[in-house]
């Protein structure tokens, strides 16, 4: 077997397993987006709902009026 044939076999072989930790890598990076991006919502559907709770507090202890 010569050098040569040794190359192409090492790819022939390589080149699968290239290919397979790259498509892992995409699934595994798809599902982090879709997990911090879900965070995100979470945290900005709780923002939302505390926020008229809260605002009103902050006005109250500034001493400032709020319109009826």
């Amino acid at each position: 077997m010569s050098m040569g044939d040794m190359g192409r076999q090492s790819l022939r072989l390589l080149s699968p397993l290239v290919g397979a930790a790259v498509v892992a890598g995409y699934i595994t990076l798809g599902a982090a987006v879709l997990v911090v991006r879900s965070l995100f919502g979470v945290a900005s559907e709780s923002w939302r709902r505390l926020s008229p709770l809260t605002h009103g507090r902050r006005h109250d202890e500034t001493g400032t009026r709020r319109a009826a």
